[in-house]
């Protein structure tokens, strides 16, 4: 076995000063507030160590020569694209239904500018879609449709705008979906066995409706 040749005195110090200096922006980061937020979302979400692993290489990558450290906002950055990467992977695994709750709420935020919705915006939405377009999609009686939209909010695609109370009905609780459209038409690309017509309405200009 050929032997490993010693480090020399310059060499042996530039490898402990970049340990050094590693080790230090460990330590700012760990002290970060944001980070801590971030580490700590991304654990609540997954524990798996590869999960961890992929957040932290997507923070290595933006390391450069002009860039040499890692900061909170390479951190905040990776860990949107993995959560992006995440969701998309979620939309991949909903039902027709949900996927159409999905496209409801992405037209009601084109018509109405990003403004918060509810539940009974995104029924008559797809009851439209039902009544006039619709050939592969069942017409689901109003409690199935509405077991669906909670399934959504459990999976944290879409979530409130306040805090629910007691006394709120459910049908017109506020509520802000948490994909952009980009997503959205990315995720219905990769959709297995997407019914044609939903597709095209997802597509669809306002006009369409």
């Amino acid at each position: 076995m050929a032997r490993v040749p010693a480090l020399q005195g310059k060499e042996m110090g530039y490898i402990k000063g970049a340990v050094l200096c590693s080790v230090l922006t460990i330590q700012c980061l760990s002290e970060d507030r944001s980070v801590r937020e971030v580490l700590q979302k991304h654990f609540n979400v997954s524990k798996n160590l590869r999960s961890l692993h992929m957040l932290l290489m997507l923070a290595l990558n933006r390391v450069t020569a002009s860039h040499p450290f890692v900061t909170p906002a390479d951190l905040m950055e990776a860990n949107q694209l993995c959560s992006m990467d995440s969701k998309a992977n979620i939309v991949h695994g909903l039902s027709v239904l949900e996927i159409c709750l999905i496209i409801a709420m992405k037209h009601l935020n084109d018509i109405y500018e990003e403004e918060p919705f509810n539940f009974q915006m995104v029924y008559n939405e797809f009851q439209k879609f039902i009544q006039r377009k619709a050939h592969s999609v069942y017409n689901f009686e109003k409690p199935v449709v509405m077991k669906a939209f909670e399934h959504l909010q459990q999976l944290e695609l879409i979530k409130p705008i306040e805090r629910t109370s007691v006394n709120s009905q459910r049908e017109y609780q506020l509520m802000k979906l948490l994909l952009d459209n980009t997503q959205i038409m990315n995720a219905l690309q990769k959709y297995p066995n997407c019914p044609t017509d939903v597709r095209q309405w997802a597509t669809s200009s306002l006009s369409w409706l």
